[in-house]
């Protein structure tokens, strides 16, 4: 009985601490009804079930991420529902500061450090980006 426990509570935590990490998706029908009218209307999709994945960054910008026959679309949709531009990413291997990665833990996972050097990968576009920390 003690095993079934352990091993109950030990999925139940690797739950809670997967879904932190996701802490910044949330579900397309809570998006205000400007954005959804607006991602329904320019990816022509017949019900919310084809959005896959929604993210808010924090200048307000939704990157909603749908699936379509020949693959995946992400359209990006301000909060008022007007088609922005898609957000400048960090370039593979860029170098960001160890401030950026404090401001927004959840975007960014660590997945090496070698002294002062760390490499993260963010979440939200998918790359690797390197840190390159001070003195401690």
């Amino acid at each position: 009985m003690k095993k079934i426990t352990t091993l109950g509570l030990a999925l139940g935590a690797g739950l809670f601490i997967g879904s932190a990490a996701f802490a910044d998706e949330i579900e397309f029908t809570t998006l205000p009804q400007p954005v959804q009218a607006t991602v329904i209307r320019e990816t022509h999709i017949a019900n919310p079930t084809y959005v896959t994945r929604v993210v808010r960054a924090d200048d307000g910008i939704y990157a909603v991420t749908v699936r379509e026959t020949s693959g995946e679309q992400v359209v990006y949709v301000n909060g008022e529902g007007a088609i922005v531009q898609r957000p400048v990413a960090p370039a593979e291997g860029t170098v960001i500061t160890y401030d950026q990665v404090q401001q927004d833990l959840p975007r960014y996972q660590l997945l090496e450090k070698k002294g002062r050097k760390e490499v993260y990968f963010d979440r939200q576009t998918g790359q690797k980006v390197k840190v390159e920390r001070e003195k401690d």
